[in-house]
């Protein structure tokens, strides 16, 4: 690497409001089965090797079959279980490769997610990479417009991962909070840093929000997300 290449990654990571290196932090797939959660339903034994050879499947076919990078998959799968969350929302199933993740976190903390995707084809081929992974149980795919389908669902959401339209973000904020989100909840929005210029009025809104504490975070270096904890009644 160039010592331009190195200038060039210091101002990226003090002009993300002091983003976080978590490849660190981001928790690989398990080695052994999963453990019966603390709080919901009991965890059960998935074959983890099939899982794990599914989504080198869906790698090696291209980043069309896989809306986050790995690192970022690897990191949800870590913040759901960091968070011991139980009720987890995704907006944007795409191809169902971020749901494998988390879905393999509420494997250990006993939740569910519900994930929503409005491509009927996308919605197609993720309900059938969720039936192989042997997660149905854990993982409800909704077909439908999200910023309709988000008023159908009762929540509260304890965490809400947001991968869909950028401009859309303000809208899915104001049907999410507050009866939706949980407090203590967190709100996890991808590509807050290429295309942040996109949903600028959202992450100008969360960031100013007195309910709310937002950082900026990369597992990357390339892009990230925008996490905003609603805090806790005092």
């Amino acid at each position: 690497m160039k010592p331009s290449d190195h200038s060039g990654r210091r101002t990226f990571l003090r002009g993300t409001g002091g983003a976080l290196t978590l490849l660190a932090l981001a928790s690989p797939l398990p080695a052994a089965a999963p453990q019966a959660g603390s709080r919901g339903a009991p965890a059960t034994t998935r074959d983890l090797s099939r899982v794990q050879g599914l989504l080198r499947e869906m790698e090696a076919k291209g980043s069309e079959f896989w809306s986050v990078p790995r690192q970022d998959g690897e990191f949800l799968h870590f913040l759901v279980k960091a968070t011991h969350a139980v009720s987890v929302l995704e907006v944007g199933t795409s191809h169902g490769y971020s749901a494998l993740w988390m879905g393999l976190a509420l494997e250990e903390t006993g939740g569910h997610l519900t994930t929503i995707e409005i491509d009927p084809a996308r919605h197609a081929l993720a309900r059938s990479h969720v039936a192989e992974a042997g997660l149905s149980p854990r993982v409800r795919l909704l077909l439908g417009d999200a910023h309709r389908e988000v008023d159908r669902l009762s929540g509260p959401f304890d965490f809400v991962f947001l991968d869909a339209d950028k401009e859309g973000q303000v809208d899915y904020f104001q049907k999410l909070y507050p009866s939706k989100l949980a407090p203590g909840g967190i709100l996890a929005v991808h590509n807050a840093i290429r295309q942040s210029s996109s949903m600028r009025d959202y992450l100008d809104l969360v960031r100013r929000h007195p309910d709310f504490d937002s950082v900026t975070v990369s597992a990357t270096m390339d892009d990230g997300f925008c996490l905003s904890y609603r805090h806790r009644a005092p």
